[in-house]
């Protein structure tokens, strides 16, 4: 009797878990709802966000969706795609990419002001070696620094980059 309880009981506690747990479906190296224009030039403008949708229908088109207009973007590139056991809910990972419209203005302790943008020369300490790097991207408290011959990139704040043209 004993067995059969436990059993009964796992078998409950089993599916409430797997309905609230999400189930990933599939990585994509870019996905958009949008048509990109190739003259453009693209950068990347948040990395590693997340949107979820539910819907009866079309909810990974309106994550997508969500995502893009909240950061102001026109497509996500490493995505990852998550779906809930029950499927009425999709959660998406992926990197913001865009056009970089806006420049940044720093104004620094000393009262000087610098105008960073996409394409700026930089440079940056990493493990005390003095990095040289180009801007592809700015937040609203950070710049995306391409650097090294594998074109490597990190996030780093306005105060860690000096702008070297």
């Amino acid at each position: 009797m004993k067995n059969k309880n436990l059993l009964i009981a796992g078998i409950v506690l089993t599916s409430l878990t797997s309905c609230g747990s999400y189930v990933r479906i599939g990585d994509l190296t870019g996905i958009s709802n949008r048509n990109l224009d190739d003259s453009q030039k693209y950068v990347l403008l948040e990395r590693e966000v997340e949107a979820i949708a539910s819907s009866e229908n079309d909810a990974l088109e309106q994550a997508v969706d969500n995502m893009t207009k909240e950061h102001e973007g026109e497509f996500l590139r490493n995505a990852k795609i998550y779906v809930k056991s029950n499927g009425k809910k999709v959660k998406v990972i992926g990197d913001v990419w865009g056009i970089q419209n806006t420049n940044v203005n720093v104004t620094t302790n000393a009262n000087a002001k610098i105008e960073l943008k996409v394409g700026d020369k930089v440079v940056f300490k990493r493990k005390g070696d003095i990095i040289d790097g180009k801007i592809i991207g700015l937040n609203s408290d950070s710049v995306i620094v391409e650097y090294g011959k594998r074109n490597k990139r990190t996030e780093l704040k306005y105060d860690e980059v000096t702008k070297t043209e």
